[in-house]
């Protein structure tokens, strides 16, 4: 499923300590940087998509776009 990939690959770009912030900008930026790459495209709603489900999971806090930041969780569950 694409939006699996579109969560690993934000989990992949996220700062690799819990807690360390990052924006949504940022974020994308470098998870479709990471999609072209790898040969496939994600669209802005895949990517908010993944955004959400990893809040629900608590994998990572989204408070805003401005401060997004990964939890101890997210990071051990997705690597």
């Amino acid at each position: 499923m694409k939006v699996n990939r579109v969560k690993k690959l934000i989990m992949e770009a996220v700062p690799y300590e819990p807690g360390r912030q990052t924006t949504y900008l940022s974020l994308y930026d470098d998870v479709t940087s990471y999609s072209s790459e790898l040969g496939f495209n994600i669209t802005k709603i895949d990517f908010r998509q993944a955004i959400t489900l990893l809040h629900e999971e608590q994998c990572i806090y989204h408070f805003d776009d401005s401060d997004i930041r990964p939890t101890q969780h997210g990071l051990v569950k997705y690597t």
